[in-house]
């Protein structure tokens, strides 16, 4: 029986516009699970397609970047923090995990144009592909360097240690939420691109990456650590570095950072994911 006029028209309907939820969204991201994994594995392909180092280059750049502050700030800037090495690595990699996923996330939607305009497939996909994409990086650097450097500075095993992938798992939520805002709000302000390297700039400072948070002043502290990255930052220094459990004021604004940006990412990508083809 040859399907007639309506039929075709169903099997051609872009399934993610009939779910404009949260929980489409989520059913439309696990149907479409093969295509998310086929977009990281072409990006990472396509990364290290012809270096003669490959991998290696996700390993020198976050090395290169802890060399150069431990140096000015041991050396120049004389901070006397033991393991200050260590301290600035379990900073360092997650800081530049949600860096990446943010710059790229800016063009996730305004440079897949003709991806866009030619499949039809839930638009979400492409900035959580961006940030899974930056995660395996995350993650692959981790496994080589994180043992190397716990073996080095003598950390002992750590029940604390069973939190990590909890922090982890929260701080992909929150870079999932900023993605969402950034690939939607990009599509509609080109000037986004522009704004987020001052605003990354300044957040850096305003993290507790190059310094402990116990050195800032006592009126500073809550400042510190309301900065957006604060709370997943201190809580793997508080694992790694100092062992101890993550304090309850860190466990709830890292809970709350990433719902919240989450669920707002969620819903703004929602309500404009229509228009989006429009502004391409």
């Amino acid at each position: 029986m040859t399907p007639g006029p309506t039929s075709v028209a169903n099997a051609l309907m872009d399934r993610a516009t009939e779910r404009p939820t949260f929980a489409g969204t989520f059913a439309s991201l696990v149907q479409y699970r093969e295509l998310i994994k086929n977009l990281v594995l072409k990006d990472l392909k396509l990364k290290y397609r012809g270096s003669v180092l490959g991998f290696m280059w996700s390993l020198i750049n976050p090395i290169v970047m802890i060399t150069v502050y431990s140096v000015a700030f041991t050396f120049i800037l004389r901070t006397r923090v033991e393991g200050f090495v260590l301290f600035v690595f379990l900073g360092i990699l997650p800081w530049g995990f949600f860096v990446s996923s943010a710059n790229m996330s800016t063009g996730a939607i305004i440079d897949n144009g003709s991806l866009m305009k030619s499949v039809a497939f839930p638009r979400a996909i492409l900035p959580v592909s961006v940030v899974l994409f930056n995660l395996a990086q995350y993650m692959l650097t981790v496994t080589v360097i994180l043992p190397v450097m716990l073996l080095v500075y003598r950390v002992p095993p750590s029940p604390q240690i069973l939190m990590y992938p909890v922090f982890l798992a929260l701080q992909l939520l929150f870079t999932i939420g900023v993605a969402l805002l950034l690939s939607a709000g990009t599509a509609f302000f080109r000037d986004i691109r522009h704004l987020l390297e001052i605003a990354l700039s300044i957040l850096f400072w305003l993290t507790p990456i190059v310094y402990p948070i116990a050195h800032v002043s006592s009126g500073a502290q809550t400042v510190v650590l309301l900065s957006p990255l604060s709370p997943f930052i201190v809580a793997y220094q508080k694992i790694f570095y100092y062992r101890t459990w993550p304090e309850l004021d860190v466990w709830i604004l890292a809970t709350a950072y990433a719902l919240v940006t989450f669920c707002a990412g969620v819903w703004v990508f929602l309500s404009v994911e229509d228009a989006l083809a429009e502004q391409l």
